[in-house]
C-alpha cells in the first residue's frame, strides 16, 4: 500500500566536534553535541504521533548502529547519499517519491522551536500547492515540502549561505510551480541564536507544553553562560 504522506528529517549522529561546531567554539563542544541531541529528541517527541510516515536520513552512514540504539529500533533510518545538501535532499526526496507518497516534507533538527502544527499546515498546503517553503532568518529554509519530485530545485545553490532562500524561489519560479511560504523561523547555529531561543522559552513557556519544558529543562541542565 503507497504511503500517502511522508515526513523526511535530516540528522546527523551527535559526535563531539562534528556537530553545532560555530556553537562549539562558544560554549564547548560536548555542550553542543548534547544541545544538538536534545534537538533531535525534541523533533521526533513532536512528531511521535503525526499521522504521516516518518523517514530519519542520517550522516554518518556507518552510524547507523548507534543512531538506531539511540532512536530506538523501530525508527526507519536511512543513510543520505550526496556530495552536497542539494544532492543529499534531492536524493531523499526521489526515494521517498518512489515509495508511492504524495506529499511529502523535509525538515532539519536546527529549529527547536518548530510546531507539529506547521508541519501538518505544510503537509495541508501542499493538498493544492506543488512547493511549500518554511524561510529561516538567516536566508536559508528550515522546511521544503514538494507534491511531486523536481531535481531541478537543488541545482545551483550555494549551499550553507545566506542565498539559498532566494535561490531556490528563484529555480521555483522558473520551473513555473506553485508554492506557499510558511512562519519565518530562526535555527540555532551560534550563542547569539542560543540566547534568542532562551529568551524565546520564556515567553513560550506560558503557554505550557511538555516539548517546551523537556527543552527548557536540558538547557538547564548545561548551566549556559550566554550573557
Amino acid at each position: 500500500m503507497p504511503l500517502e504522506r511522508i515526513l523526511i528529517i535530516f540528522v546527523k549522529y551527535p559526535e563531539p566536534g562534528c556537530v553545532k561546531t560555530r556553537l562549539a567554539q562558544s560554549i564547548g563542544k560536548d555542550k553542543a553535541a548534547f544541545l544538538y541531541r536534545t534537538f533531535v529528541e525534541l523533533l521526533l517527541k513532536k512528531t511521535s504521533d503525526m499521522s504521516s510516515e516518518r523517514f530519519i536520513f542520517y550522516t554518518p552512514a556507518d552510524k547507523r548502529e548507534k543512531l538506531s540504539s539511540w532512536l530506538g529500533g523501530r525508527s526507519k533510518l536511512f543513510p543520505q547519499r550526496g556530495d552536497n545538501l542539494g544532492q543529499r535532499m534531492s536524493n531523499a526526496f526521489r526515494f521517498a517519491f518512489a515509495k508511492g507518497a504524495r506529499e511529502i516534507v523535509i525538515v532539519g533538527t536546527d529549529i527547536p522551536l518548530l510546531d507539529k502544527e506547521v508541519v501538518l499546515t505544510a503537509f495541508k498546503k501542499l493538498e493544492n500547492r506543488q512547493c511549500v517553503i518554511g524561510p529561516s532568518l538567516d536566508g536559508g529554509y528550515y522546511l521544503l515540502g514538494l507534491s511531486h519530485f523536481e531535481g531541478k530545485i537543488f541545482q545551483n545553490i550555494n549551499w550553507g549561505t545566506d542565498k539559498v532562500l532566494n535561490q531556490t524561489l528563484g529555480a521555483v519560479k522558473r520551473l513555473g510551480l506553485t508554492y506557499s511560504l510558511l512562519e519565518e523561523r530562526f535555527d540555532v547555529d551560534d550563542v547569539e541564536d542560543l540566547v534568542r531561543l532562551k529568551l524565546s522559552l520564556r515567553r513560550y513557556r506560558k503557554a505550557g507544553s511538555p516539548e517546551l519544558d523537556f527543552l527548557s529543562g536540558r538547557l538547564d541542565e548545561l548551566s549556559l553562560n550566554t550573557h
